[in-house]
């Protein structure tokens, strides 16, 4: 660990230049956020399977087809980033495994999957979107479960999916069918409480205080809520943002 060691103290001096930067031009500023994240890359490269990341337990999945799975947007482990134990970890492959609601990496240098432990993990980026593990309390009654949340907007009020496929076997003449469902639900926090929504009804009578407002800016920029309405639920969120400013 005298390589980690080091490392952080070539951080540390990095970052004792940052006011300096502050009146550097450009291609000064360019150096500097490259060297960090060199400096950054050589710590985790140093401390390799010590890191507290790789602690997970064995990942037993369901046996799955290429196109009949429980994961979000691919089977295949992809480049994201995680705040697990209160260290922020970039670029490591992950995959999410939405039915039992799972983060998997593989175990350090070996094609083996691990899931981590959900209480460590605070939030995780992949594919473009950012999940936040929400837990229960006395302002969460309306989400299903503790979990992780796809945080769809983020502004005086929040819009988030609850990512699920459901697990159904079939028995036919050919034998057992496996099919994993799509099966997502839709929250908006306000004012610290989160509301269950679907559809247009439901969104606006989150809304009520603007609600014909919104309707007015949603019918003169022709948002529907179907079929899709994560797409319509989200500008009614970004719409109310704008007419409380």
């Amino acid at each position: 660990m005298k390589t980690g060691c080091l490392i952080i103290a070539t951080i540390l001096c990095i970052l004792t230049f940052i006011p300096g930067f502050s009146q550097a031009d450009q291609t000064d500023t360019s150096v500097f956020q490259q060297s960090l994240k060199n400096a950054i890359s050589a710590y985790y490269n140093a401390i390799g399977e010590n890191a507290h990341l790789y602690n997970g337990s064995e990942y037993v999945s369901f046996n799955y087809q290429s196109d009949k799975n429980p994961f979000f947007e691919s089977i295949s482990l992809m480049n994201g980033s995680i705040m697990y134990d209160n260290v922020l970890y970039p670029n490591v492959p992950l995959a999410y495994d939405i039915q039992k609601d799972e983060v998997i990496i593989n175990k350090y240098d070996e094609n083996y999957r691990i899931k981590l432990i959900n209480d460590k993990i605070e939030f995780f980026s992949l594919a473009g979107h950012t999940f936040v593990r929400i837990v229960e309390d006395s302002t969460t009654s309306a989400l299903p479960e503790t979990g992780y949340y796809d945080l769809l907007y983020n502004g005086k009020v929040s819009v988030f999916a609850k990512r699920k496929k459901k697990y159904e076997e079939s028995i036919t003449n050919t034998g057992a069918v496996t099919q994993f469902i799509e099966d997502d639900h839709y929250f908006i926090k306000k004012n610290n409480v989160y509301y269950a929504v679907g559809n247009k009804k439901s969104t606006l009578k989150v809304f009520k205080d603007k609600k014909k407002d919104i309707q007015k800016l949603l019918r003169k920029n022709k948002i529907k809520f179907s079929p899709n309405p994560e797409h319509g639920i989200v500008k009614a969120a970004q719409y109310y943002d704008q007419l409380k400013n």
